[in-house]
Order: C-alpha cells, then sequence, then structure tokens
C-alpha cells in the first residue's frame, strides 16, 4: 500500500458574516480533480488539462455492489456538463450509452461555474449524489430520511477522488444510515484488447450475462493488466502485479488458507510467461478511504454467524469488477466470501465423509475447513481474473481416474476450478486416496485459460500474426478435449454442461459411485448428530442429501436426448454437436427410470426417520421425484429429441424414448408387480396431469414455434399416443385389480384421462 497526500488546490475558509469565502491555496502538485467539503457541500476544482478526458465514476453501496460509468467533464458556456458519451472499444466499435444506439451522450449532470482561474473551475455537485441524475437504481424503497443524509467526507487518493455519503432511510420503524462511496478516477490510456471469442469462456466488457453460445460479439474479453517488466525474457516478473489485500475482519486462522486458495494461480500466470504475478497483502487495520477506492482490490469477509436465524443460513461467495470498457481492462476485483462454515461443512460431509474421517465429526477441525474455505476462494478467484462460471472439460476425465492417486496429484478429479464440481465423491474407500486430492483445485484447463487470455506477444508483431497465435491456442482443444468448455446458460444441453456433481465419460457408472459415498454419509449421520440438543442437523444434511441424489440423476438423465459439444469456428472439421450414442441413452433411462420410480430405501426411509418425523409433510425427496419427471418432458428436450430423428442411426428416437419412460413409471401394468406405493401413485398422477395439460394446450400464433417454452405438435401428438396406449392398458388393469384402493388409484387416473380421451372409468 502507498501512502497518499493530499494537497488541495483551493483552500476554504468561513466569511465571519455569514457565507463561505474562497481562497487560493498554492498546490505543490497537480491532480486532475479537488474536493473541499464545506457546510455539508461538495465542490470540486476541475483542472481544464484535464476537461474532456475519460474519468470512470463509480458509486459502491450496500455489500460493495459496484455500479461504474465512463464519464468526461466539458465546458459549455458558463457551465459544466458531466456527459455519459459512447465508449470506442479498443476492438473498433462504439459501444452504445445504456444499450440505446441512438444516444450519442447522456447528460448527467449541468453545474454553473463558481471560480475560474487559469488552471482550475470550481463547481458543486452535492446535488447529483440523491438526486438520481446519475441513473443508477435507488439503493433502497425506503423513504429517505432528510436530516440523516448528507456528504460526510472526501479524499484524494492519487489519480482518484473517493466521496462518502450517509443515506439516511426509514424502514418501518427502524431509521437508518447507509454509507455509500463514490469514486472519480482519471483513466489513463487503454491497453491491447483482446477480442472475445465464444469458445473460450472469459467475461466480455459490459455484457456480464452473454448468453448465446456461437455469437462472437465485438467486444474485448476481461482481464488485468500484465506487462512484463523484462520484454526479452520468456518468464517475466511484471510491471505491476495484481495484487489483493485481505480485509482485516478474515479471522486469522483462516488467513493463510485465503492467501493459498489465490496463489494457487501463480503457475498458471507462469505458464503465461510472468512470475510472481499475484501479490497477497495480509494487513491487521484498514482504513475505509484505501477499502473504498479503486486503487485497492479486497478479499473481504460477508458472514454473521452470530444473527439468530440469519447466519448460518446463507450461503454464497461472489465477485465484483470494476472495468475499463475500452479495453476490458480490469481496475478493481473486490473477493466477497459469504459461504457459510455450515454450507461447506455439509457440502462435504455428503460427499465425502466416508473417505476423510476428519469430516465425521462436527465441527470440522481447522485443517480440513482450511482446506474447503482455500478452494472456494481459488474458485472466486479465477472470477477476479475474468473467467465465467461454465462447464469446462466435462464429460472427458475416465471414470476410473477418479481412484487413481496418480493423476488426481496431476489432473485433479475435474479439469477446472470453474466448474461446479464439488469434491470427489467417486473415488472409494479402498482407493485409498489421500484426503486432500478429494478438493477441487486449479486444474489443466484454468492454466490454459490464463496463458490464452493473459500471454504477451513479441513487439513488433503485427495484429494478423497476434490472432493467427490465439487461433493456434484454442485449436489446442481438438486434440485435448478437457481444454473445451460448454456455455450451460438456461438450459443442459447434454452432460458436458451440468452442475454439482464430477462430470466423468461414464455417468452412469460415476452415480453409482457416488451413490455408494452418500449411503455411507448417510449411515454416519445419526453419529453426527449424537450430543445435539435436537435433529435440525440431521434433518438438514438428510435434505442435502436429497438434493445431492437429484443432481446426480439430473447429470444421468442430460445423456437423454443429450449431445456432446465442441465449439468450433466455420473453418474447422467436424460438428459442434454431437448425439449421444443411442446404447448410452437407453442406459441412462434404464439406470434413471429404475432410481426416480424407485428411490434407494436408505434415502427415501432412512431409519433415523421414525424417531425425528409424524408426517410425510414435507416430502422433499418426492418434489425432486416430481421435478425430474416434469423435467422428462419439457419443450427444450422434445425439440433436441425431435430434431435428432432427422440425423441418420437416430431414426424413431422419440417414439422409443416415451415407451422406455412410459413402460418404466407404469411397471404395474406391463406384469411387474401390482402393489403401487404412495409416491409412486404420485408420479403415475402427476406424469398424467402434465401430458393432458401439454395436448390440451392450444397453438394460436403462428410464431408460436419460435417460442423455446412452447410444445410442438409432433411431440403433442407422440404423447397423445401414449395416453392412448395408458388408457388400454389401465382399462384392462381396472378389470383385474381386486385391491379397492389400488382399483382407485387406476380409476383416479382414468378419470385425468377423461380430459382428453373421454374414458369412462369402469
Amino acid at each position: 500500500m502507498g501512502l497518499f497526500l493530499t494537497v488541495p488546490f483551493f483552500g476554504m475558509a468561513q466569511n465571519p458574516i455569514g457565507g463561505t469565502e474562497f481562497r487560493e491555496v498554492p498546490s505543490t502538485t497537480q491532480t486532475f480533480l479537488n474536493p473541499s467539503l464545506v457546510e455539508g457541500q461538495l465542490f470540486m476544482d476541475l483542472s481544464k488539462s484535464y476537461m474532456g478526458q475519460p474519468m470512470l465514476l463509480t458509486r459502491i453501496g450496500r455489500l460493495h455492489r459496484y455500479e461504474t460509468k465512463q464519464v468526461v467533464f466539458r465546458k459549455y458556456g458558463n457551465q459544466i456538463y458531466l456527459e455519459e458519451p459512447r465508449i470506442w472499444s479498443e476492438t473498433g466499435i462504439w459501444l452504445p450509452v445504456g444499450n440505446d444506439p441512438d444516444v450519442e451522450s447522456n447528460i448527467l449532470g449541468v453545474f454553473d461555474i463558481m471560480e475560474e482561474n487559469e488552471a482550475r473551475f470550481r463547481i458543486n455537485i452535492t446535488d447529483i449524489l440523491f438526486d438520481g441524475s446519475l441513473g443508477w437504481e435507488t439503493l433502497s424503497n425506503a423513504p429517505n430520511v432528510p436530516k440523516l443524509t448528507g456528504v460526510v467526507g472526501t479524499k484524494v487518493m492519487g489519480d482518484e477522488v473517493v466521496v462518502k455519503v450517509h443515506l439516511g432511510q426509514q424502514k418501518k420503524n427502524v431509521k437508518i444510515i447507509q454509507p455509500v462511496y463514490y469514486s472519480l478516477m482519471k483513466l489513463s490510456s487503454p491497453m491491447d484488447p483482446r477480442r472475445f471469442d465464444y469458445r473460450m469462456s472469459f467475461l466480455i466488457e459490459g455484457m456480464p450475462n452473454h448468453r448465446d453460445r456461437t455469437k462472437n460479439d465485438m467486444g474485448s474479453i476481461v482481464r488485468w493488466r500484465l506487462e512484463k517488466k523484462y520484454k526479452d525474457r520468456q518468464t517475466s516478473v511484471p510491471i505491476r502485479p495484481i495484487t489483493f489485500i485481505m480485509s482485516p475482519d478474515i479471522p486469522k486462522q483462516w488467513r493463510p488458507y485465503v492467501k493459498a486458495g489465490i496463489l494457487e494461480w501463480l503457475p498458471a500466470f507462469e505458464s503465461a510467461g510472468f512470475k510472481d504475478a499475484i501479490v497477497v497483502h495480509e494487513v491487521d487495520s484498514l482504513d475505509e478511504w484505501s477499502s473504498h477506492c479503486l486503487g485497492t482490490s479486497v478479499v473481504r469477509w460477508f458472514r454473521n454467524g452470530n444473527i439468530r436465524e440469519f447466519g448460518e443460513k446463507r450461503s454464497g461467495s461472489t465477485v465484483t469488477l470494476v472495468v475499463d470498457q475500452r479495453s476490458g481492462e480490469i481496475i478493481k476485483s473486490d473477493i466477497l466470501l459469504g459461504s457459510s462454515y455450515e454450507h461447506l461443512m455439509d457440502a462435504y460431509f455428503i460427499r465425502c465423509s466416508a473417505l476423510d474421517e476428519r469430516a465425521q465429526t462436527y465441527p470440522f477441525p481447522d485443517e480440513l475447513m482450511g482446506e474447503l474455505i482455500q478452494s472456494l476462494v481459488a474458485h472466486e478467484t479465477g472470477h477476479a481474473f475474468g473467467i465465467t462460471d461454465n462447464s469446462y472439460g466435462e464429460y472427458r476425465y475416465p471414470v476410473d481416474k477418479m481412484g487413481d492417486a496418480q493423476w488426481l496429484r496431476t489432473m485433479g478429479h475435474t479439469p477446472s476450478i470453474m466448474n461446479y464440481t464439488r469434491h470427489n465423491n467417486m473415488a472409494q474407500p479402498e482407493d485409498s486416496i489421500p484426503p486432500s486430492l478429494l478438493m477441487q483445485k486449479v486444474g489443466p484447463t484454468d492454466k490454459y485459460y490464463i496463458r490464452w487470455g493473459y500471454q504477451e506477444f513479441p513487439e513488433g508483431w503485427s495484429a494478423e500474426k497476434k490472432n493467427d497465435s490465439l487461433e493456434r491456442f484454442i485449436r489446442l482443444q481438438d486434440t485435448i478435449p478437457w481444454y473445451r468448455y460448454t456455455n450451460d446458460q438456461g438450459e443442459f444441453i447434454g452432460p458436458t454442461a451440468t452442475d454439482e456433481v464430477v462430470e466423468t465419460d461414464d455417468p452412469v457408472k460415476g452415480a453409482k459411485l457416488a451413490m455408494k459415498n452418500l449411503e455411507r454419509a448417510m449411515a454416519l449421520l445419526p453419529k453426527l448428530n449424537q450430543g445435539q440438543k435436537d435433529n435440525a442437523r440431521m434433518e438438514r444434511i438428510h435434505r442435502e442429501a436429497i438434493e445431492l441424489w437429484y443432481f446426480t440423476m439430473r447429470h444421468v438423465f442430460s445423456l437423454v436426448g443429450g449431445y456432446e459439444v465442441f465449439y468450433k469456428s466455420m473453418d474447422q472439421p467436424g460438428k459442434m454437436y454431437d448425439p449421444i450414442p443411442l446404447e448410452t441413452q437407453r442406459e441412462a433411462m434404464d439406470f434413471l427410470v429404475d432410481q426416480v420410480v424407485a428411490p434407494p430405501e436408505w434415502l427415501a426411509r432412512p431409519t433415523f426417520s421414525t424417531y425425528s418425523r409424524f408426517t410425510t409433510f414435507p416430502d422433499e425427496l418426492f418434489t425432486y421425484q416430481q421435478l425430474l419427471v416434469q423435467e422428462m418432458l419439457k419443450p427444450k428436450l422434445m425439440k433436441r429429441l425431435q430434431y435428432m430423428e432427422t440425423i441418420q442411426g437416430f431414426e424413431g428416437v422419440m417414439n422409443a424414448y416415451f415407451v422406455q419412460l412410459q413402460r418404466g413409471l407404469f411397471s404395474e401394468l406391463n406384469g411387474k408387480g401390482g402393489f403401487v406405493e404412495p409416491r409412486k401413485q404420485g408420479l403415475q398422477a402427476a406424469y398424467i396431469d402434465w401430458l393432458v395439460k401439454i395436448v390440451l394446450e392450444e397453438s394460436t400464433d403462428v410464431k408460436r414455434n419460435l417460442e423455446v417454452f412452447a410444445q410442438t405438435d409432433y411431440a403433442k401428438g407422440m404423447m397423445m399416443g401414449q395416453l392412448i396406449q395408458l388408457k388400454k392398458q389401465m382399462d384392462e388393469k381396472l378389470r383385474q385389480e381386486r385391491h379397492l384402493e389400488q382399483k382407485g388409484h387406476w380409476a383416479l387416473c382414468l378419470a385425468k384421462l377423461e380430459k382428453v380421451l373421454q374414458v369412462e372409468p369402469k
């Protein structure tokens, strides 16, 4: 950290007879903007030499949410305008103001020139901080309290001015003061951009929610400005490393792990040609100005564990970025750690407690807890470098390697820390895997990404030569499949795009291995709850186990109607979407139907439930069973199957899918057992309800086929055929059934079918 000195260009003194007297004070340094706070009014002295120069205006609100605009000050007559202009991207395109291509400049504020000398203008900017002129959303819907609202401080920090305001608000009967910080920072010349490419999952400036899977929007990827100090060396220290400061509120026992999580990325940057590219400072104090200025990236600790009914229920960590949209340069990146200890422990327990004895007692020992925090921090740090959440190299690792210690040491159980893979729950106790190898770590694909995004080119290289080099690097995906990624926004298009499980090349075998460890964890759960005054922990972890079962089944289901994904440019051979082989799809469906229709007893009716429950309400497992069956009927899947039928070798795949699904759900109609247990009755009834609703839905809009959530008539016809077949089988079953409660179930199902088939129950 540096020492910042503020030397104002203008001084302020109180006039004895009222008002404010301005007098010039000599300045030993030339700063672009000097603030002065007098009687609650914020005055700015603008250097004339910086008029029209780009600046970054930022508001930092609650939970360190950053909102930014690129602005300029311009003089018109006797007034100064604060404008938000179009931004010229260094990739060769204008970035519109507020996503409106017709607007060239948005006037945010108009200020009278209060004083002027040869070097500077003086203006009063107080009002725009509170009147909504800046166009940002209100920080709260609560009414303002004027007596508690105002500017309370300001400070110059290098090329940046930071202003602190208090926003007084009333929430019900409580009056609060919300601190809000504004920053105005002079921007330096833009760095060389690296153009966005849909085959590489980096953030794109100005478009944080880029959803087009195969569209190369014109723009820069988001990354730090890293430049070699010694250009002639293959590996050099950077002129300015990426620096993080750990907030003093991070508990001291976790600081080494937080630091280690960030520094896990050092080898990745070395592969890009940078030695010691990351620096992490541990401090015992951090003043509010350094904490909120754009020159400091802070690792913050957001946990409120001692607040009743609040702290331990929260989960979630994230990263905030401030970006120069001209080139994609990251100016500041705060890492916000908000995941609770409870959440981290529960997720590890249900996956790895059978493989790591340390996880069989709550709370976990500090060493294990620290390793979990390190893995969490490593993931969030990837976002701080510009890499998005997505699916990297999934469905590529051999399932048999999940219990191979040598493989895990060099490759990990997942190619990227950015995957939502979590911990390795496929290794078995007999594999004797060291617990440290169960943790998710920075992997080979992360190094690949950093090298592509951050490597420098020799001086004198033309733009064409640079682009050729970057393209060749992307083409490594041709031969190294775990370098590929799948954009999973909006749809699990196949086994390369699912979350919360270890995604290997054999999801069915992997699911069986994972379920063995989940069963072992459930057996350990009563012991884990010993000594507790209630059953809250046991019931909470049981719910977590049910959710993991759901995610595992969902991963297997992604094979059905699924594709292998390999994003390519038009001049690359081969297809981007290859359907999963039919035999693999059928195997997945067989496994899935068995699991969804009849989940394992140890999950559905654990032994401890006999003394901790008195009712079937709530039934989380049944909810997830219904969700899975509902997903089996979604329009997106139907459209994938319908398209798949046009591919040679996949003819009739949709009909075969429905036959397999319906036979599994209604196995009693095919001579496989007679009694239908309550959960399965519910699934059968729900299946009929959903098909009836889909078939009866009318399509009157000619553009209906363009709607992603609309079923096609082809799919409806297929479903109607299944309902007709179901009616015939149920008629026969109803005639044969002797048990009254079972007879009633089949009669109810036939009554539901009456809506479309005019069936009279017999």
